[in-house]
């Protein structure tokens, strides 16, 4: 059985990836602290959320009754819009590398990528009770 074929266990594999390569481009950030004019990176955020709703999409409600609730009569949901990371003064080498900042989304990245994994053990160990292997 392939599980690349799930699409949940697609997606976490996915977000594990691109939080693997994010906390290498972090590190190089905190790599290149002391660098002259080293402008830090980061990734384009992966939205777990919305890799979610797209799968969920595929699927379209059938409702027999005009009183059923379908995909245009349901309450739309509120969107958070995200906010502008603030910019920091660079050092007088041009350095722009906040440390704290980097240990922050270092850590974040790290808690993250933990949660994924267990979320990843506890789907595959749901698909291995459900085929009688344990």
């Amino acid at each position: 059985m392939d599980l690349g074929k799930i699409p949940l266990l697609k997606m976490i594999t996915t977000q594990m990836g691109w939080l693997n390569q994010r906390q290498k481009v972090l590190s190089e950030n905190i790599a290149n602290a002391d660098t002259p004019q080293y402008v830090p990176r980061d990734l384009t955020p992966l939205d777990f959320a919305d890799m979610a709703r797209s799968q969920y999409k595929k699927l379209a409600m059938a409702g027999s009754s005009p009183q059923h609730i379908t995909e245009t009569n349901a309450a739309k949901v509120g969107e958070f819009k995200g906010q502008k990371d603030k910019k920091y003064p660079s050092e007088p080498s041009g350095n722009a590398v906040v440390l704290e900042e980097q240990m922050l989304k270092l850590s974040e990245s790290q808690v993250d990528y933990e949660l994924i994994t267990r979320l990843y053990r506890k789907h595959v160990g749901m698909l291995k009770t459900a085929l009688g292997r344990q």
